[in-house]
């Protein structure tokens, strides 16, 4: 078990994108959740349950035992009564803590806390670093800070490295997934003019996660998952229009909107049984005018790199809100409804034939790329696939299938732009259109590895323990908290 990490709150939706990564970089994963716990996202993936709450010495205990490396991700984000946050995320750090020190190992496991930007409070006019003062404003953010300081207080005696993540989306979060469904249907709230935010994809997030765990100059250190600048509300929404192919109607909400009627209706979620987006008492949160942060210190310390801005990252979250039924978007209706036309538009002066309900033709005749574009020509567009990130080529008109010279020249251009080349030319996503992965072989699941990937380590080639010695192993390959 010495490449064994426990992930507490694995089976949430943080949770279970840092338990994806651990095992694509070959690491055995111990998840932590409650008997109650809905398992749906650890479906079908290879960990070890253990069954435990962070208010329960004696299943810490057992949780703890022989394992690398601790991430804490486990906590409350939204609670009715304050004291819950810090008999969770504070007194339940300090449990997990005592229960690892109570086994004197000589090597503890690297203690890795998931954290939050509310720890440190609002941005000022600068994006917020690492070591700028503290200011919590809400009850959750002052639950965390204390967290943290517990966790400096062991630190004598624990490897420990804290990640402080800002706005998180992606796939399988439904904490944004309302204001996608708005969009979707044509309406886009706009909240807090000229308000900036961070926002970070949860699989950027947890690719931090896995090189923390891995670094040496991590250990001892607080470290901000903003690998990408800060964004504006308004370009958030506008953003996810633009994967979407919406043009919303857009509707200004006003703060004291929100700071005087939210406290009125929520009351009326639970009263029809509907969850609510948020507590009261994250209003102050909501209506600051700055969550900025400044991710340098990761990307200058431990070379960290996001892989997934805005763009591609709404769009890649939108397709999998789309693949899981989640959300339909106008062309999904339009499909469904049988309503969706095709007719003749021209490309390069050549007249082809375009599908309206198609998410191929849009990219094809409209350039509605979210990824980066590799080469485009009158015959095809090639970027970047929004789930794989393996480049694809498109052909720019709807039919099914390729004629073999069209064949013949893809391979062409692959080997011309990537080297190797062995492209799939079976369909699958969309069957209608044709396209084709410069990779032989379907999607992966996002847990396993691909053959033609090779692993990314900085800093080590396992994860650290004991005094931060690297530790040789082998390698098989809402929101915020």
């Amino acid at each position: 078990m010495a490449n064994t990490v426990l992930v507490t709150g694995a089976n949430g939706f943080v949770g279970s994108h840092i338990v994806d990564a651990l095992l694509r970089e070959g690491y055995n994963v111990r998840a932590m959740v409650r008997t109650t716990s809905d398992l749906t996202f650890l479906e079908h993936k290879p960990v070890e349950l253990a069954y435990g709450s962070v208010d329960d010495p004696a299943s810490l205990r057992e949780a703890v035992k022989r394992v690398r490396c601790i991430v804490h991700n486990a906590g409350v984000i939204s609670a009715a009564d304050p004291y819950l946050y810090y008999y969770t995320n504070s007194e339940g750090t300090h449990n997990l803590i005592k229960a690892v020190l109570s086994l004197r190992r000589k090597h503890p496991p690297r203690f890795l806390l998931i954290s939050s930007q509310a720890a440190g409070g609002p941005s000022g006019t600068r994006w917020k670093r690492e070591d700028d003062p503290r200011a919590p404003i809400t009850a959750y953010g002052r639950s965390k800070l204390l967290a943290e300081t517990i966790v400096h207080k062991y630190s004598d005696r624990l490897p420990v490295t804290i990640v402080r993540p800002p706005s998180v989306y992606g796939p399988r979060d439904r904490a944004f997934l309302p204001f996608f469904e708005l969009v979707a249907r044509g309406v886009m709230p706009v909240f807090g003019r000229g308000r900036l935010v961070s926002f970070t994809h949860v699989q950027d997030l947890a690719r931090q996660v896995v090189v923390q765990l891995e670094h040496e100059n991590a250990v001892g250190g607080i470290f901000n998952a903003a690998p990408f600048p800060p964004a504006s509300l308004a370009e958030f929404g506008e953003t996810i229009a633009a994967v979407l192919g919406e043009n919303p109607r857009r509707i200004p909400v006003p703060d004291a909107l929100l700071r005087y009627g939210y406290p009125v209706v929520h009351p009326l979620f639970t009263l029809f049984g509907i969850d609510p987006p948020f507590q009261p008492d994250k209003l102050p949160d909501l209506l600051a005018p700055r969550w900025t942060l400044d991710g340098s210190k990761a990307a200058d310390r431990l070379g960290f790199e996001g892989r997934l801005p805005l763009l591609a990252g709404l769009g890649q979250t939108a397709e999998w809100y789309r693949w899981k039924k989640w959300l339909k978007t106008r062309r999904d209706r339009l499909r469904e409804n049988g309503r969706a036309k095709t007719y003749m538009r021209p490309i390069s002066n050549t007249m082809r034939l375009y599908d309206e309900s198609c998410d191929l033709c849009a990219l094809a005749f409209d350039r509605e790329a979210k990824t980066k574009v590799h080469y485009e020509d009158g015959d095809f567009i090639i970027v970047d696939c929004l789930i794989c990130r393996v480049p694809m080529a498109v052909l720019r008109e709807h039919r099914a299938r390729f004629t073999e010279s069209e064949r013949r020249r893809i391979v062409a251009l692959f080997r011309e732009l990537f080297g190797y080349a062995e492209p799939d030319f079976e369909q699958r996503r969309i069957p209608d259109h044709a396209h084709v992965h410069y990779r032989k072989g379907g999607h992966a699941p996002p847990w396993t590895r691909r053959p033609e990937e090779t692993a990314h380590r900085p800093g080590g080639a396992a994860p650290a323990g004991g005094n931060g010695a690297a530790t040789a192993a082998t390698s098989h390959g809402s929101r915020a908290k």
